[in-house]
């Protein structure tokens, strides 16, 4: 598997906004996690990458996506409303997914990620 194929956590901001939107603007892991790889059309190569195969069958798109939701929850695009579910907030709603400030933010992370 080229190792290049595999999304950053930043590449993967606006797709996981989008997918909320999608969604209704809430949505469970999974269901998010599904909505993106649907948006995405990621190929089974890609998500058949394991994050970290000796302690979990977790794949690595699914483990960025979790970094990127926690990163879009530091800057007030999201919160976890209830265990295991997410919810765009006001600003997140307000934003398009060209947001400069996100945009800008995504950028900083891919450079430090």
């Amino acid at each position: 598997m080229n190792e290049g194929k595999i999304p950053t956590v930043g590449q993967l901001m606006q797709p996981l906004m989008k997918a909320l939107k999608n969604l209704g603007n809430s949505g469970s892991i999974d269901e998010i996690y599904d909505e993106v790889v649907k948006i995405e059309k990621y190929d089974e190569d890609t998500l058949a990458v394991l994050h970290n195969p000796d302690r979990s069958n977790q794949n690595e798109v699914g483990n960025r996506l979790a970094w990127a939701r926690t990163h879009l929850k530091r800057k007030g695009y999201l919160v976890n409303s209830s265990r295991g579910i997410w919810t765009l907030t006001n600003k997140a709603k307000q934003a398009s997914t060209d947001n400069r400030e996100l945009v800008k933010y995504i950028r900083s992370l891919d450079k430090r990620i």
